[in-house]
This record gives structure tokens, sequence and C-alpha cells, in this order.
């Protein structure tokens, strides 16, 4: 792979930046916060991935806001490629194209071409800066050794790590001298349960009838708590019903059967009066109106110096008379959108403060996320709903775990001597039947001795329970935790999901409870947005029609007012009036007085529609008849009222607290259930007691356990161990054949490696160095006077020599299966003079077999090293 060109959008300090790079060493100068160490994340980033925002410090999102990615022009196996990558979920939204074919390729394809390397190997091998070249003396032994298998095989990191894993887990399950390891734990515990075996011995006489007596106590407790549920619920219903006795007296009081009903009155009927009265006043404003015009028509001695001038263009200002009521309607339409505009502009604003981030509005969700956000959100509740139950239930469990801890006393097993007892007279029965005369007896004698030492000994030991209830609340709380571990990993999972869902939108900062509230918000926004732009459109529109006409009429009447309108349409239309009246001034005169008589003719209708609309209702004033509907209104909220009481009691509280005399029975009724209540309460307490008791008895006389509980347990211990043996030699065996399959994979390449690295360390030191050795369990190199030193012997800018050799060799020799440019950040920053010249004589000679890039501060680089290619950062 070739690097052709860098192209940033927005990353860290750089802003619409160009790199152009040539196919063998670039050098790229600049001082510290140039931008080296950017320009090396960046060609990371947009081949890998963004790292995630849990690490911002290594995302170098741009510093001015602007568009965060980049695009790298490349060229792989003759082929040209151009990858862009911007923000986005999952590492960036990832565009891939084939330039020579003028083909659109998928995003996955990026990684079929950068196969085998990924950003691990990039990072460890082909990205070198001097902190990664100091880790050198960090690494273990087993560490290094591991870091060369990987130069010598490709791929190899995630087998190393498999190795490592089943090591681990190998560990986790035996060790020879742990304690903490599974198999070493349940060898201690089948210790522990071989010596309970040995002692366990129990009897059952006084246990059976604790037992008896237990089964009683339980079914009077049941019978108990049966009753005391049943009282509780009458106190519960008594305490509610006195709860709501203030609200039952308010419905009891708004009863108003006994008020009179106000017949033949429609609450509409207002609507009509109010009808009826304003068609009396209008009549009475016109008539008035038309007085006073008869009277104005007397005044028409002058004519105004604005008409004179029109009477020499009428011709022309007609036109734009009769456009005055569109322009009219045009400016009141200019003032409505101006002020639509203000009130979107503002509505709009206060969204954006209160969601936008750095200027940009988060984006909305499609139907599928809001579905998945859902049920994310749901789910996520669930999981913390059964996490917060199963830690009350752990909390419990342990509570009687340690309740139920055996005493020293109750450990100790008083049944030992009967268990002998038993066992000692069943053999002198059976060595006394061998002296009794007659087979027979003999042979009764003998099976009757062994059917009592067989009674002492089995019958009565397997009747004892072997710490049961012990076994399983250990078993109970080892499950809850498991769940609890479950349960943690769910909500972990599905809380990272949430966050990358609000990542990828926008609404990172925001808790999921808001983000319902945002997409309602982000979709108003769209919406006023929207709408802003139509009515930019409009008000453009209306503002151009405005100008034109006022334009057009400063040209015909120089003497009108046409900075304001509304002046100017008052002096139009004063013009026009002046010209009809000059021309009908008799005619209108007659209309007038004709007008007025139809006035008052209306006038005189409309008075007597309102008295015969009062009339018709028994009514002498308007007045009376706004008292009556007042009357009517408070009639029917009383009944609304009344009825919202009645809801708010409910029908079957209504109907019970109808058949209470008053409060006081009431309150003596729910005495009475409480009194019964704490009576039953009491009894329950006394039997509960007397359970504890015999509950505490039994567990004594079953601290020990039985024989054929512990016979099972060890069977069951032992099945368990055995599995554990047998993960326990899979891991070890898995772990041991992965490194010998890596070892054999990374033979062919690593000699060849070691050797190029040799020839490559003996030039970056002078020839000091000359051979470098790998051991199975160690690094070391060969001086020129043939002794050798260990990684840990040499000097810090030599060690680092060292790493920096074996990098380059790796990328050498490696060139024809992974064509990947070296990117050197800074990397010589321990090499002295000599040294740092003798590596760029180095790169010098590497870059005709691979692409180099070189990023520094080094001002003499530009005559250390023949480049064809040098850019300054700080152009």
């Amino acid at each position: 792979m070739r690097l052709n060109q860098l192209t940033i959008y927005g990353f860290g300090k750089f802003h619409n930046r160009t790199f152009p790079l040539n196919a063998g060493l670039n050098v790229l100068l600049g001082p510290n916060e140039a931008g080296k160490s950017t320009l090396t994340q960046f060609i990371s980033a947009i081949l890998f991935g963004f790292p995630t925002k849990k690490h911002p410090e290594l995302r170098y999102e741009p510093l001015d806001g602007s568009r965060f990615g980049g695009e790298i022009a490349f060229t792989q196996d003759g082929t040209d490629y151009l990858v862009s990558r911007v923000d986005g979920p999952r590492g960036g939204k990832v565009t891939l194209h084939n330039v020579t074919l003028d083909l659109a390729l998928p995003a996955t394809t990026l990684t079929h071409l950068l196969a085998p390397v990924d950003a691990q190997l990039f990072s460890n091998v082909y990205a070198i800066n001097e902190p990664r070249l100091g880790t050198v003396f960090a690494a273990s032994k087993q560490a290094l050794i591991d870091r060369l298998r990987h130069v010598g095989a490709v791929g190899s990191d995630f087998w190393l790590d498999q190795a490592h894993q089943l090591d681990d887990a190998a560990d986790e399950l035996y060790k020879p001298q742990g304690r903490k390891p599974r198999l070493n734990q349940q060898l201690q515990e089948y210790q522990d349960l071989t010596e309970k075996l040995n002692r366990a011995n129990a009897s059952y006489a006084t246990y059976w009838e604790l037992l008896q007596t237990q089964q009683q106590q339980r079914s009077q407790q049941k019978d108990l708590q049966r009753q005391l549920a049943v009282q509780r619920q009458v106190a519960s219903q008594y305490d509610q019903q006195l709860s709501l006795w203030s609200t039952y007296q308010q419905w009891l009081d708004l009863d108003d059967t006994a008020a009179p009903v106000i017949s033949g009155f429609q609450q509409n009927d207002a609507t009509t009066l109010e009808r009826l009265t304003n068609q009396v006043n209008a009549t009475a404003a016109t008539l008035q109106g038309d007085q006073k015009q008869l009277a104005s028509l007397q005044d028409q001695a002058q004519l105004p110096p604005l008409f004179q001038q029109y009477l020499l263009v009428a011709g022309q200002v007609d036109p734009l008379i009769a456009q005055l009521p569109d322009v009219t309607i045009a400016v009141r339409e200019q003032e409505r959108l101006q002020t639509d505009q203000a009130e979107l502009q503002r509505q709009a604003g206060d969204i954006e403060r209160q969601y936008a981030k750095h200027g940009q509005m988060p984006r909305a969700f499609s139907l599928a996320t809001t579905q998945r956000v859902q049920e994310l959100t749901a789910s996520l509740s669930l999981a913390n709903q059964k996490r917060r139950r199963l830690q009350q239930q752990l909390n419990q469990l342990n509570e009687q775990y340690r309740q139920q801890q055996p005493t020293r006393q109750q450990r100790q097993n008083p049944l030992a001597d009967k268990q002998v007892g038993w066992l000692a007279a069943g053999l002198v029965v059976l060595i006394g039947a061998m002296f009794l005369p007659g087979a027979l007896f003999k042979l009764g004698g003998a099976l009757l001795g062994v059917a009592v030492g067989y009674y002492g000994v089995f019958i009565v030991d397997s009747s004892t329970p072997a710490s049961r209830q012990m076994q399983t609340l250990e078993e109970d709380i080892r499950d809850v935790q498991a769940q609890l571990r479950e349960g943690g990993k769910a909500i972990d999972d599905l809380t990272q999901q949430l966050d990358d869902i609000g990542d990828a939108h926008g609404l990172g900062d925001l808790a999921p409870a808001q983000w319902n509230a945002a997409q309602d918000a982000i979709v108003t926004w769209d919406r006023l947005t929207q709408r802003l732009e139509n009515v930019a459109e409009q008000l453009a529109t209306v503002v151009a029609t405005v100008t034109d006409f006022q334009a057009a009429v400063q040209r015909v009447l120089p003497a009108a007012t046409t900075a304001d309108f509304t002046k100017l349409a008052r002096e139009l239309q004063d013009l026009q009036s002046t010209q009809q009246r000059l021309r009908t001034q008799e005619s209108d005169v007659t209309a007038v007085a004709s007008r007025l008589k139809r006035d008052q003719n209306a006038l005189d209708q409309a008075q007597r529609a309102v008295t015969t609309f009062l009339q018709t209702r028994n009514l002498r004033s308007t007045d009376a008849f706004y008292q009556q509907y007042q009357r009517v209104r408070e009639q029917g909220n009383r009944t609304q009222q009344r009825a919202a009481l009645a809801e708010q009691l409910g029908a079957r509280n209504l109907a019970a607290l109808q058949q209470v005399a008053s409060h006081a029975d009431l309150s003596q009724r729910a005495q009475s259930a409480t009194t019964q209540v704490a009576d039953l309460q009491q009894q329950l307490d006394a039997v509960t007691e007397q359970l504890a008791t015999i509950a505490g008895q039994l567990d004594h006389l079953t601290a020990s356990g039985t024989q054929a509980g512990l016979r099972q347990k060890l069977a069951n211990l032992a099945a368990q161990m055995q599995a554990t043996t047998q993960q326990w030699l899979v891991d070890r065996l898995v772990s041991q054949w992965i490194a010998a399959t890596l070892a054999a994979a990374s033979g062919d390449r690593l000699p060849q490696i070691v050797k190029t690295a040799s020839q490559f360390y003996g030039k970056l030191t002078e020839n000091r160095y000359t051979e470098i050795e790998l051991t199975p369990t160690t690094l070391r190199v060969k001086r020129a006077d043939g002794d050798w030193r260990t990684v840990g012997q040499l000097s810090r800018g030599t060690a680092e020599q060292l790493d920096f050799a074996v990098k380059l060799a790796f990328a050498v020799v490696m060139a024809q299966q992974v064509a990947m440019p070296v990117v050197i950040d800074d990397g010589f920053v321990n090499f002295d003079a000599d040294r740092r010249r003798a590596a760029y004589q180095l790169l010098v000679t590497i870059s005709d077999t691979i692409q180099v890039i070189l990023l520094t501060a080094d001002d003499g680089v530009a005559d250390k090293l023949p480049t064809e290619n040098l850019i300054q950062l700080t152009d």
C-alpha cells in the first residue's frame, strides 16, 4: 500500500488541509505543537476507525467545530482507492471508492484491503514514536518473545491472547499452592464433607414429635393469617370510609332536590338575546353615522392642492387608485407575515438554545430507531428491577445463612453414644445366638442381632438431615450471585447500546429519559424552519408589491407622501372621494335622506324584536333575563359538582356511607375492627414464636446431617472435581499447542527478520553491536568485541534503536505480504547526533522498498535527507 494524499476536513488543529505524499521518503517538518502526532493519529483513524468517545484525548475532534474527519488516497496492487471517514457510530461512517474503475465499494472492503494489518499491528509496528520505542524496557522476557512471534507470524496476536487467556483460566481452576482456585476449594470441601460423614449420627424420636407439633402449629398459623387478612380488609374499608366522610358531607350539602326547577328557559337564549341587542346597537350607530354624513355634505368650498395636481394626471392616477385595495391587503399581509416570522424565529431560537450543540441540532430518530430505543429502555428498566429484586433476595439469604450457622454446641452429636449402644447390642445378640441349641434358634438370633445393628447404624442415621438447610442456602446464594453477574452484564450492554444511539444522533449529553421530549422538539424545530422559509418567500413577494406601488405613485404624484403607506392610502382615497363628491353631491343628499328613513324603520323593528323576546319568557328587562340565566347556571354547576363528588366517592363507598347513621357510629365500627386485627395479630405472633422455637430445636437435632445426604454430596463433589480437572487439562494442552503452532508458523520468517534486524542494528550503532539473538527465555545482542548484552543492560537510546531496527526489519521483510507505509513521529529523541544521522540514512535506504513518512522537529533534516517531498507544517 502507498499513501498518495491526506485530506483533512477537520481533525485536531487542522482544518481543510491537504498533504501530498510520494512513494519513497516523505518528510513533514514542524516544531512542537505543529501537528505531527495529530497527522499520525489521523492516518490510523481514517484507516482503522475513530476511538470511542470514552477516550476523547485520542479522537482529536476539531477545535474549531468544523466537520470531523477526512480522506486518504492510496494505491494498492496497481489500483487507486479513495477512503473517507467522518464522525459516526462504530468508528465513524466510511466511504470507499475505486478511483481506477470509478466504482463505489462497500465499507467492509476496506478491512479486506488492509488485512492482515489491524489497528493493533499498525500501532505496534508501523506507527513509530518515542513512547512506543521506550516500551522495550517495560516488556518482560515472555512479552518480548510473544512480540517477536507476532512480528514473524502475521495475525498471531489473537492466538497469543487466546493462549494467555487459557493459562489464566487454568490458574483459576487449579494451583499447587493455591487456595482460591476452584479445584483447590473443591478438594478442601471434599475433606470437610468426609469428616462430617465420619461424625454423622442422630436420633429421630424427638425429631418426629417436634415435626408433628410443627405441622399442627403451621396449620393454625395459616388459619390465623387468613382471618387476619379478612379482618384487615374490613378495617381498611372502615378507615377509607372515615377518610371520605368530609367528601360525603359535601355531597349531601349539594343536594338541591328541594330547590324549584326553572322551566321554559334555555341556556342558548342568552346568545339569542345578545344577537338581538347587538342588532339594535348596530342599527342605532348606522343611523347616527348617516345623520353626521348628511350634515357634512355642506362643506365643498375649496379643493386641496394635491387634488389640483391630480386633475392634471388623472388618467395615470386612476389605475393606481384601482390597485389600492389589493395593495392595502398586501400591506396587512406584510405586517402579519413579519409578526409570524418573529414568532417563529423566537420559537425556533428557544428550541436551539435548549438542544443545539456547537450550533447544530440533533438528528431525529427514524421509526426503527424509536422502536429500538423504546425496547432498550424497557429492557433496561426491567433489568434494573430484576437486579434490585435479586439483591434483596441475596441479602435475605445471607441473613438466613448467618442466623443458621451451627454453634459449637449444635455441632456436637448428642446421639453418638446411642448409635454405639445399638451396634454393641446387635453384636451381643449375634454372638449369643451362636450358643443357642438348634440351628433354627441360632439362625433366628443371628437375624435378630443383624436387625438390631442395622437399625442402629443405618435406619437411625439415614433419617437424620445432613445440614440440608445450610446446603440449600449456599446453593441459592451462589445461584442468585450468578444471576446478579449476568444481570450486570446485560445492564452494561443495554446502557452501551443506548449511548451509541444517543451519540449517533447528537443526544449524548441528554439522559435517555429526555429523548422523547427532545425528539418532539426536533420535529417541531424542523416544522418551524420550513414555515420560516415559506414565510420569508411570501414576505419578499408582498414587500416587492408594496414597494413597486409606492414607486409608481411617486413618479406620477411627486407631492404625495410615499414614505408612510397609511398616509399615502388616505391621500389617494381623499382624491377619489373628492372627485366623487363633486360629481354626485346632489344625489348623495337624496340617498342619505332615504337611508335615514330606512335606518329609523330598522331600529324600530329591532327594538320590537327584543321586547317580544322578553315578553315570551315573562321578563320585563334584559337585567331580569340575566338574573334568571345566572340562577340556571348555578343550578347546573351544583348538579355537576355533586356528580363529581359521587364519582370521587365511588358507588360502593357511597352506598356504604348512606347506611351509616353518623360519624360517631362509623368511628366505633372502625375501632372495633382495629381491635379484632390486634387480637388476631397477637395470636399469630404467639404461634410464630412457637414455630421459631420448634425450628431451632429441629436445627439442633439435624445440625450434623445424614449419611445418605453426605454421601450424595460427596458423589456430586467428586463428579464436579473430575469435570474441573478435565477442563484444567484441556486449557493447559490447548495453550501449549498454540505456543508450539505459533513457533512453527513463525519459523520461516523469524530468522530472516532477526538477520535483517541485526544488519539494521549494526548500521544504527556504527557496528558497535553486530548480532541479535532470540532464545526461548531471553533477547540479547552481541557487541563487536564478542560480549553479549541483554536489553536491561543497554542504555535507553540503544534499547530504542534495537526496537526500531526490529520494526523496520519486519516492515522490509514482510513488504511482499504486508505492504504498509512506516510512519515515524519524532522517534529519534533519545538518539545522539551520529546515530540519528545513521537512522536517517537507513530510512533513505529502505524507502526504495517501502514508503516512509517522517514527522520531525529536527530543522537540519533537510540537509541530512535527500527527499523530493519536504512539507513545512507551519506553512
